[in-house]
């Protein structure tokens, strides 16, 4: 559900056809929507990629550790190599997702772009979040520093959480999926 401002920008910018094709299951043609992606203001882009986003693959919001999986026709990581920087590179997350397939998995590397992009890209309609649990200065935390990584994977989830998602950890090591239960009250439990 959006709220009537951001109906109204959808609308103004027209996303809403974008939206109401995908919502039938249909990719818009990638030659009708180049140009609208390229001139659309950029938060109407990012709201429309966002609502694209919830629509297909709900609030759950995935984070590889310690690597993204790999690229596949339904997984596209966007790291080190990406094409742009800054609104240009949400731009491209949002493009990826309004003219890519339906529930197309965006992976944004957090270690090659940083963990407040990845934040913001969630909002751009990027699904999962891949990167290694490391100190501030980027190091890897060696295994038997398990206090200190349980603190960085409390961190990356806060900032998931934050951007209005769920935290899910996927441990790319061990075939498992691990999830940090959340409190009532929305924040991470963790059992000590």
């Amino acid at each position: 559900m959006t709220s009537t401002l951001v109906a109204r920008l959808l609308e103004r910018e027209g996303l809403r056809p974008i939206l109401e094709l995908r919502e039938r299951g249909v990719v818009p043609p990638a030659g009708d929507v180049g140009d609208l992606f390229g001139r659309s203001e950029i938060l109407a882009l990012g709201a429309a990629a966002d609502v694209a986003r919830r629509r297909e693959l709900a609030d759950e919001a995935r984070i590889h550790v310690p690597t993204a999986p790999a690229t596949t026709d339904d997984v596209v990581v966007v790291g080190a190599n990406a094409p742009a920087r800054g609104t240009a590179l949400l731009r491209h997350i949002a493009s990826l997702r309004l003219g890519g397939p339906i529930g197309l998995r965006i992976v944004v590397d957090f270690g090659a772009l940083g963990l407040e992009v990845a934040q913001v890209a969630l909002s751009f309609g990027a699904s999962d979040l891949a990167g290694p649990i490391a100190s501030r200065r980027g190091l890897p935390m060696v295994d038997r520093d398990d206090q200190k990584k349980l603190v960085k994977r409390l961190e990356i989830a806060g900032y998931v959480e934050r951007a209005g998602f769920r935290p899910v950890f996927v441990t790319e090591t061990r075939s498992e999926t691990s999830s940090i239960p959340l409190e009532p009250s929305g924040r991470v439990h963790v059992d000590s």
